[in-house]
């Protein structure tokens, strides 16, 4: 299972770097548009300032501190729960967790990655609020929020994929398998967020487009260079 896994994982690379090309090129101009986003902009800034901050950084490398162990454990939680599974123990340290469940999957494993659960979690307070109160006001408040907790979930994910190989990569099916897909689930995430709160700055339709034809050439020049290069080997063996 684990080499069918492997080699999904190669075929999917050329699709996730694609996606993530046309997420970064889609997405950036439609971020350009300061007078609209630029709480959510600030939020971002400022995690990442309080990221590049040394001690703050040096406890980033080394695990993420509490806070993060804390959310990244719970996700881990909660897609058992989702999936149906019974969670024994949740424990959380200043550098390091774990979750004891009765079973596994590479949902669960994966989970924490590509899931922004305290930008959820600012989501439905925000929600929330709207529902049962008058809380247009609050709405700079909540983009700057999610701004700083997406810039948590982004370079927090980044710190620990960069690092030694992650159990959970492991158990999902290897880095080879589950690096292209965190790739592309975080880019497809990223886009359906800046959708969800600034429906005006982004066709969903547009960039599906440009995402499709992206993946499609990067298939076709892989193609191409394998027939190529076949037809070499065809020619001087």
């Amino acid at each position: 299972m684990k080499t069918v896994k492997t080699i999904i994982g190669i075929i999917l690379a050329p699709a996730a770097l694609a996606t993530a090309w046309v997420t970064v090129t889609t997405l950036g101009p439609a971020l350009g548009t300061i007078r609209v986003t630029f709480p959510l902009l600030a939020g971002a800034l400022a995690f990442t300032l309080l990221h590049a901050a040394p001690v703050f950084s040096r406890g980033s490398k080394s695990g993420g501190g509490r806070f993060y162990v804390a959310g990244h454990e719970l996700t881990h939680a909660l897609a058992a729960v989702f999936s149906g599974i019974r969670v024994r123990k949740i424990s959380v340290r200043s550098r390091s967790g774990y979750v004891l469940l009765d079973s596994s999957n590479m949902f669960i494993s994966l989970a924490p990655y590509f899931i922004p659960l305290y930008t959820l979690a600012v989501s439905a307070a925000y929600w929330l609020a709207c529902r049962f109160y008058a809380a247009a006001p609050l709405r700079p408040w909540f983009l700057a929020a999610a701004g700083f907790t997406l810039a948590f979930h982004l370079l927090h994910t980044a710190d620990i994929l960069a690092g030694p190989v992650q159990s959970d990569l492991k158990k999902a099916g290897g880095p080879v398998f589950s690096l292209p897909l965190l790739l592309l689930l975080n880019c497809l995430g990223l886009a359906a967020a800046l959708k969800l709160m600034f429906p005006e700055l982004l066709s969903l339709k547009a960039y599906s487009t440009r995402l499709l034809a992206a993946q499609n050439t990067a298939y076709s020049a892989i193609f191409s260079a394998g027939t190529y290069i076949a037809m070499l080997l065809a020619k001087y063996c």
